[in-house]
């Protein structure tokens, strides 16, 4: 599956994550499982305060463009 997304190699929100596609998103550009991305950021908020996280993942999310969508 993963083969599907490197043609696209942008830095795209993910179609199918759990809340906005973030981290997903980052896991397929980087490629790295979305599980260590969501766990690195979940250290991160409750480390620094879950403020100023949450408020960089949601404007990650209103930033970062929607991956393109396939058609078959």
């Amino acid at each position: 599956m993963r083969a599907m997304y490197r043609r696209y190699r942008g830095l795209y929100r993910s179609r199918c994550g759990m809340v906005a596609g973030v981290c997903k998103g980052i896991a397929e550009y980087f490629d790295f499982r979305v599980f260590w991305i969501r766990l690195i950021l979940m250290i991160l908020i409750l480390t620094t305060g879950i403020f100023p996280f949450l408020v960089l993942y949601f404007v990650a999310a209103l930033l970062m463009k929607p991956a393109p969508a396939y058609r078959y």
